[in-house]
């Protein structure tokens, strides 16, 4: 067994070998850090690890060979050709599967985190969002629900030292950055000729306050693609609404998703339509504005908006 000199953690050895300087989709950027840190233990089911060319990935236990998981059937199906030849295709990739003892593990692509680092401008948070609301029409025309939707779900194509992560600038330029979602262990799939409008589900592990939807105004059996829609909604109206001041569109549009019981909840189709109108129509000065918000919170039904603290991060090669 490997042990730590400086006694980490006798289960987390230094990384090997060098990270590579150079790297091409579905791994992510190997961003130049000013002071790495020492290596720290997150989670005992996601292990990172490095392939033979330097690439960093993650390794998560995600079924029994003898009882295959949702999480496994749903990542199966994402990275089949079909599904992967559709660019609204934004899942994190499978390079592989392993299977060890009675478990089988996936091999992916290590992106970090998609929230934390600068949005230096109204266009780039847009963009962000965008990519979110693709991803849900894409999983809905499938399907497949994810039922998760939280900002350490959506991740970024870099590999960041955890200390140089928030703030960090530079990172997205729109010929470099892509965003995938991933954890898809609440995931489920439909039957293909399933109505979405007509879908239900009694499950009860869903950890509804989570997602800041009130656990009390669930009624079992409910549909799961509303459910989905709501997580969805609050996640992005967290680390979006504050565009409201510019952009007032954005208010009826978050409160069109977040509500479960709402006649008029928009779907997943609906709301990547209404918000691609809302970005296409923004002036270039908007466009390019600064973003001044970090965090969107409904507090006592008003809405208060949260400033970014510390100081912004840029590091050149």
């Amino acid at each position: 067994m490997y042990i730590d000199p400086v006694g980490l953690g006798n289960l987390n050895p230094p990384p090997f070998p060098p990270a590579a300087k150079v790297t091409a989709y579905p791994y992510a950027r190997q961003l130049p850090s000013k002071a790495p840190i020492p290596r720290t233990l997150w989670a005992p089911r996601i292990w990172a690890a490095r392939d033979a060319l330097g690439r960093d990935v993650i390794i998560k236990v995600i079924s029994e060979v003898d009882n295959p998981s949702n999480e496994l059937k749903v990542m199966q199906l994402l990275n089949s050709k079909k599904l992967r030849s559709d660019p609204a295709n934004h899942a994190i990739y499978a390079l592989d599967y392993i299977t060890f003892d009675k478990f089988i593990f996936v091999v992916m692509p290590r992106w970090d985190s998609c929230i934390l680092p600068e949005f230096e401008n109204v266009s780039e948070l847009m963009s962000f969002a965008k990519t979110v609301l693709e991803t849900f029409d894409f999983l809905h025309r499938n399907r497949i629900v994810h039922l998760d939707c939280l900002p350490q779900n959506i991740g970024m194509n870099a590999v960041l030292e955890s200390s140089e992560t928030s703030r960090r600038t530079g990172l997205r330029d729109p010929k470099e950055v892509r965003y995938a979602l991933f954890d898809f262990s609440a995931s489920e799939v439909f039957p293909e000729d399933t109505i979405l409008e007509e879908a239900h589900t009694s499950r009860r592990d869903l950890n509804f306050a989570l997602h800041d939807v009130p656990p009390e105004t669930i009624s079992y059996p409910f549909n799961p693609f509303r459910v989905d829609v709501a997580f969805m909604g609050t996640c992005l109206q967290t680390y979006v609404r504050h565009l409201e001041n510019r952009i007032p569109e954005l208010g009826p549009f978050f409160d069109s998703l977040v509500h479960v019981n709402d006649p008029n909840q928009l779907s997943a189709k609906q709301a990547l339509a209404r918000f691609t109108d809302i970005f296409n129509d923004l002036s270039p000065e908007v466009a390019s504005a600064p973003c001044d918000g970090f965090i969107w919170e409904d507090v006592m039904f008003q809405g208060v908006v949260d400033k970014r603290h510390g100081d912004v991060i840029t590091i050149t090669d």
